[in-house]
């Protein structure tokens, strides 16, 4: 390999290698034939002059044979033998017999060819053969001419191997320098990637051209270089800019300009990573009534004042906090160093206060207020996601509380969560399993004390839990979606139990049922679904009252307003249940077209001891009997709250004082047994029996 890399390791090599190879084989082949040529014109030679000396002594031989003269030709052999070449001659005569033979040893120092020359000359005389001269000499004198010949062509290769390494030199210095140049400058612009060397041209042939065109390429390359370089600059600058701009708005939310919810998490993270024991609160805060201001006013609007909001708890904040909007109208505090749980509740109060002050957004009055939830750590969590958690479930508490206010975390809230998971684990399949009743609690006119109407109710008999009230159990069947299929399940068999109590006799009572408003967010085939069972039952489809809250009047969405609209058009009575309490406006009563109106238990409690709730149930009555609109108090529980309610022309009442809500049988017992029995239809009863009837029905 070292040999290979010395003979053939560059160009110079290769072609002085190349020069030589050629120059040795042509003067080696033509030696070879001159060679050849002098010793087929030796040998020639030899044998001519063997054969003339042979002809000369044919005649004298030939005398000596006929005359049977042995000495004579004895004598004439020996004068070839004296030659140096000749090694034996031979006399035989016609009969092959053996005349004279002589033989000598010869002493040649050069034995190239092994074989022998044999001269036959036949002595003749006058046509007659007498015998046969037979001469041998070896190749002595052939090879000494050879050896002679053979040193002169040496002398000859030897000039000429001289000579062609002499012209090898010259044309490697005119021919291979310029391309050994070049190719030196290529190898230095390869390891220093500097592109400003250039070639010299040293000759105006190809390799010249060659070496113009290299100096061309490096030119043209060190622009583009220089031009990359000055593109990768601005780029680099502007991936800075963008990196930069990118990193902000992973970082921030991009509506309020705060940290948002990756960059709070990372900081958590950091703090319970790296900062040892240090304590640090976190506030999750979310907006009471946005959803209500959003769906109303615009998403525009909504976004100005989460920008407003945004502002205002930033600036009640320590220098400490870091305030973060996580998404829709949910923000995080976190409240680093914090000194004492009574430090941490007057940062919450002053947010709950300040939002809670009127904001102005685009000329328009607007008020929200905030649940907060407060997790500190380590207390309450050891891990990111343990002290978010525990924040959100102090916030929900806020939430059930009433809003506008906080709580700081209690693991009783993680005990609750257990709970209502399996109380959530439980409901699901508890229809399959026909765990569920309806409960009816009656409907009284006022005036004549008569059963007209009944509330159907849901209870779940949960097979360890018991009894369980819809207050406990509705809430979490609205969380995880089940609503649907048990809202429907009640319409239907309120719908079924109202056909049996009719067919006791009661063809103009009716049966209420509350409709969930998670109901009307679909698309409303369960409604479609009822209409024909109510049908098949033969019943009008204004013998059901849905009653529905006070906020799904304000609900903005076309399928929801789509869907009341649709089941006052088929002439079911609608009902807004525990009116007063929440947030519906007169001009959607009205353009709404309801039926009836449930004055909310609260109000009717104080009837007998407070002013107030005299006037706003005064007030309420007489703006529905304003509007054609029918009443119902709720919660009706004294005498002295029934007198009063129908001074004040209510038209219906309902609580513990007539009946507590009854199962289907009993309801049907108390009410209606007495119809039953004496089979009557209402508009046939004679006036014998209208005494019985009114008993029948009066509240006991």
């Amino acid at each position: 390999m070292a040999l290979q890399r010395a003979l053939f390791g560059s160009l110079n090599a290769k072609l002085l290698m190349i020069l030589m190879m050629v120059a040795l084989f042509s003067s080696i082949t033509i030696a070879a034939m001159f060679t050849l040529y002098e010793l087929n014109a030796v040998t020639k030679a030899e044998n001519s002059r063997l054969n003339a000396i042979a002809n000369i002594l044919a005649p004298n031989l030939t005398a000596a044979v006929i005359f049977q003269d042995e000495d004579s030709a004895g004598e004439q052999l020996k004068s070839l033998l004296g030659q140096s070449n000749i090694v034996s001659a031979r006399v035989t005569d016609v009969n092959d017999n053996v005349f004279v033979d002589l033989f000598v040893k010869k002493d040649n120092k050069i034995e190239i060819f092994t074989e022998m020359m044999v001269i036959s000359t036949p002595l003749k005389m006058k046509g007659i053969d007498y015998g046969l001269l037979e001469i041998k000499a070896d190749y002595s004198l052939v090879e000494e001419s050879l050896l002679f010949f053979s040193a002169f062509l040496l002398a000859i290769l030897a000039l000429i191997l001289v000579l062609s390494f002499l012209l090898s030199l010259f044309l490697r210095k005119s021919l291979i320098y310029p391309l050994t140049h070049l190719a030196a400058v290529a190898d230095r612009v390869t390891k220093t990637n500097n592109y400003s060397l250039r070639s010299e041209v040293l000759s105006s042939d190809e390799v010249g051209n060659l070496a113009s065109c290299f100096n061309l390429m490096l030119e043209t390359i060190e622009e583009r270089d220089n031009l990359l370089e000055v593109q990768v600059q601005l780029r680099t600058k502007a991936l800075k800019i963008a990196n930069s701009q990118l990193t902000e708005q992973a970082y921030s939310d991009s509506l309020s300009g705060l940290p948002n919810r990756r960059y709070i998490l990372d900081k958590l993270s950091d703090l319970i990573k790296y900062s040892g024991d240090i304590d640090f609160a976190v506030l999750g805060i979310d907006l009471d009534g946005f959803k209500e201001i959003n769906d109303t006013m615009g998403h525009d609007y909504g976004d100005l004042l989460l920008i407003a909001v945004s502002k205002r708890i930033a600036g009640v904040l320590p220098e400490s906090a870091i305030v973060a909007r996580i998404g829709g109208d949910e923000f995080i505090v976190l409240i680093e160093n914090s000194d004492s749980r009574a430090a941490i509740e007057q940062v919450a109060q002053d947010i709950n206060r300040n939002i809670a002050k009127r904001f102005v957004i685009k000329d328009k009055h607007a008020y929200v207020t905030t649940s907060i939830g407060i997790a500190v750590f380590p207390d309450d969590g050891g891990s990111v996601e343990d002290i978010v958690k525990c924040a959100d479930l102090a916030m929900y508490k806020s939430k059930e509380s009433g809003r506008n206010c906080h709580h700081f975390f209690d693991p009783k809230m993680l005990d609750d969560l257990v709970s209502k998971r399996a109380l959530i684990e439980d409901l699901r399949g508890s229809l399959e399993r026909d765990e569920f009743e309806l409960y009816y609690q009656p409907i009284i006119d006022l005036t004549t004390n008569k059963v007209c109407k009944a509330e159907a109710l849901l209870r779940w008999h949960h097979p360890v839990r018991g009894i369980v009230p819809p207050l406990e159990f509705i809430p979490a069947a609205e969380e995880v979606g089940l609503i649907n299929d048990i809202g429907e399940w009640v319409a239907r068999t309120a719908a079924r139990d109202l056909a049996d109590i009719r067919k006791m006799g009661a063809e103009d009572f009716q049966v209420s049922i509350n409709v969930s408003p998670l109901q009307f967010k679909g698309d409303g085939q369960w409604m479609l679904n009822w209409f024909d069972y109510v049908c098949e039952l033969g019943l009008s489809r204004d013998a059901i009252i849905v009653e529905i809250t006070e906020n799904l009047l304000m609900e903005s969405e076309e399928s929801v307003r789509s869907q009341l609209t649709k089941l006052k058009d088929q002439g079911v009575t609608i009902a807004i249940d525990d009116f007063g309490v929440g947030y519906s406006s007169l001009s959607y009563l009205q353009k709404m077209d309801v039926d009836i109106l449930k004055i909310d238990k609260s109000f009717v409690d104080f009837l007998a001891t407070e002013s107030n709730s005299r006037d706003l149930c005064r007030a309420m009555i007489m703006m529905a009997r304003h509007l054609d609109i029918q009443v119902v108090a709720e919660g009706i529980e004294t005498e002295a709250q029934k007198k009063i309610l129908a001074e004040y022309e209510c038209e219906f009442g309902q609580g513990y004082l007539f009946s507590k809500p009854l199962p289907l049988q009993e309801f049907k017992q108390k009410y209606f047994n007495c119809l039953a029995k004496v089979n009557l239809h209402p508009t046939m009863f004679s006036d014998r029996y209208i005494f019985n009837y009114k008993i029948c029905l009066a509240v006991e």
